[in-house]
């Protein structure tokens, strides 16, 4: 089954006001953007409204806790740090679907260890696909409703971040879209998937799904004005139909190019495949990898994801390995360089750690990466009280 897009987007909701209740703390952090001194990688893990943060060390790969924060009750939470992890943007729902959502803005320390108070809360009941520019100075969100008998409004909105504290305001409508929502036909959302390095483009997904396990995925891209965070039109980058519950495909941007990992359910063995493409600009298909040119394209599961560099993909094997694949635009092959023991999950957005599970273990296993030759060098793990927990990388400078 296709992993959800964003489980928020299922929550009735609109877009942030400025009408906030606001607690203002000071931080005397840079401002968002600038150029880091010296970075920490940071691992978000939130059970049961606590927070706990941990460092981990960037030569053994080690992990330390380093403080517990309570967080605002709820059931649900989805938890955005800034590109510089100075602030955190913690969306909470205090039970599944219940459209009662609140937006908490934290500043945090140099560990990544959030404040005990926030310094901006504000209802947030329509808001999904949250998503901050590289800069840091802009915070886009989908907003959600009114809903209408066939079709539902979805919109893009955009609001400045205080450099001083992180707190949002000024909310500008940047796109709208009315998307399908017939219980006999198509039932479509929208997410943010978020930009280039230059935060020049903003990437988003509208994904359709449709009786007897039709559906449809529809990739776009905007440009973004750095000054002052206008989106421009939708241009399709790529789509993908399926028929029946016939496939789905998981896509990526990283580093202007476009990966798309396609998995066919009912076409036999070693129908998927990998194709990688230039966004800026668009080109044709760079990278076709099928079965004949490696047999873990033809047969990976899912997660599947390329690495922040561009430079490798990561295919998840029968075995529960994950078999590290090389990007070679010159040859448009993939060369395999590496196997990791474990399913890879995320990464740290500079690419430096691995996160994944550990199959049948509620466990987070850390690995350091190296961009430069793919050598993986394993490191600590985190054991989650509850398999549901949820957790997330940062990095704080």
């Amino acid at each position: 089954m296709r992993r959800p897009l964003c489980l928020v987007l299922l929550i009735p909701s609109f877009a942030l006001s400025q009408n906030v209740a606001s607690i203002v703390r000071g931080n005397q952090s840079p401002p968002a953007g600038s150029p880091p001194s010296s970075t920490v990688q940071v691992l978000y893990v939130v059970d049961n409204s606590v927070l706990t943060t941990y460092n981990v060390d960037p030569l053994t790969f080690q992990v330390t806790a380093v403080g517990t924060t309570t967080m605002p009750a709820a059931k649900y939470v989805d938890l955005i740090p800034s590109p510089n992890g100075q602030f955190i943007y913690y969306l909470a729902n205090p039970t599944y679907y219940s459209g009662h959502q609140r937006l908490y803005v934290f500043d945090t320390d140099a560990t990544g260890v959030p404040g005990s108070t926030p310094v901006q809360a504000t209802n947030a009941n329509q808001l999904g696909g949250l998503a901050v520019n590289p800069a840091g100075t802009f915070f886009y969100s989908v907003a959600i409703g009114p809903a209408g008998p066939q079709t539902t409004n979805y919109s893009i909105v955009r609001n400045v971040i205080s450099p001083v504290n992180g707190s949002l305001s000024q909310p500008v409508t940047e796109a709208t879209y009315a998307l399908d929502n017939d219980p006999s036909g198509n039932d479509c959302n929208l997410d943010i998937l978020g930009f280039n390095p230059a935060g020049t483009t903003l990437y988003d997904e509208i994904f359709c799904s449709g009786p007897h396990g039709s559906g449809s995925e529809t990739f776009n891209q905007r440009t973004v004005d750095s000054q002052t965070g206008a989106l421009g039109p939708d241009e399709q980058v790529y789509s993908f139909g399926m028929y029946a519950g016939s496939g789905y495909a998981e896509v990526q941007f990283e580093n202007n190019l476009l990966f798309a990992f396609n998995l066919f359910l009912n076409q036999g063995p070693n129908a998927n495949n990998v194709q990688i493409y230039q966004t800026q600009p668009l080109s044709a298909a760079l990278v076709n990898c099928t079965v004949s040119m490696l047999a873990i394209c033809g047969d990976f599961g899912t997660p599947a994801y390329a690495h922040p560099s561009g430079k490798y993909v990561f295919l998840q094997d029968t075995n529960d390995l994950t078999d590290i694949l090389q990007v070679d635009l010159t040859t448009q092959r993939l060369n395999q360089v590496n196997t990791i023991p474990e399913n890879v999950e995320r990464f740290s957005p500079d690419g430096s750690v691995i996160y994944g599970d550990n199959p049948g273990f509620s466990e987070i296993r850390i690995a350091g990466f190296n961009a430069a030759n793919g050598e993986v060098k394993l490191g600590g793990s985190v054991l989650l009280p509850h398999v549901v927990d949820y957790w997330i990388p940062a990095e704080r400078y």
